[in-house]
């Protein structure tokens, strides 16, 4: 038998590893995540705040932006949100605040694999996510979550999460009287930082907010930029 045979036999003896289910890849990513969340704590970076109110055709009527400096672990607090307070004064703050924190509630949703796809420059396994039905909640953020579907990219080498993006199903009742969450679309991209992990680079949302004889309608992007080696203080006020 020439070495060609030998080796074809080598191989086909040889155990055929199973690819990851759906499930098995989404909480490694959230292991994933939790360990990039902790490290990029080590680093400073600018942030930039966009928002662009919208007409009916998703056309821009008024661009509002805003600069901030983030220090290692020292987020911003904006206040408490409130459940009645001025619709446009609580889209500022939802502008300000962390994005969806999707990977919290990973047992609301049900998860299928599709297979493996590019995403910012990343072979990633392609996830699809869609939500389980009659799921609790515990504020607001989850009610809307609870009716999101889309899908998460995931790096295949070592499960960080590169890239997300859903949108909302359903129209959601939220907490000012009488309004309701008619259209919400987000996507997250990543980029490599200094150390070679992966962190936010960008997240985007769009929501349409339906209001008694009006409505609310906005596109908020917040880029990250510039990550480097944290200060030893936060910056003074």
């Amino acid at each position: 038998m020439n070495a060609v045979w030998c080796l074809f036999f080598l191989a086909a003896s040889l155990p055929v590893l199973a690819a990851p289910s759906a499930d098995e890849i989404i909480s490694l990513v959230v292991v994933r995540d939790k360990q990039l969340s902790e490290r990029r704590k080590a680093f400073d970076y600018d942030l930039d705040i966009i928002r662009e109110k919208l007409d009916s055709n998703r056309a821009v009527t008024q661009t509002i932006e805003e600069h901030q400096v983030v220090i290692g672990d020292h987020r911003p607090d904006y206040g408490t949100r409130s459940t009645t307070g001025n619709p446009d004064d609580e889209a500022k703050k939802a502008s300000r605040e962390e994005p969806f924190e999707l990977l919290s509630i990973i047992d609301h949703y049900t998860y299928s694999l599709e297979g493996e796809e590019m995403a910012d420059g990343v072979l990633c396994y392609k996830i699809a996510f869609t939500p389980k039905p009659d799921m609790p909640y515990e504020n607001r953020e989850e009610k809307v979550l609870n009716a999101v579907s889309g899908h998460i990219w995931a790096s295949m080498k070592d499960y960080s999460l590169i890239k997300n993006q859903g949108s909302l199903m359903r129209p959601v009742p939220v907490a000012w009287i009488f309004a309701s969450l008619r259209e919400m679309e987000f996507q997250f991209d990543s980029m490599q930082l200094p150390n070679g992990d992966f962190g936010p680079k960008q997240v985007q949302y769009r929501y349409l907010v339906s209001i008694p004889f009006t409505s609310l309608h906005e596109r908020d992007t917040r880029k990250m930029s510039n990550y480097r080696l944290t200060s030893t203080d936060p910056p003074a006020h």
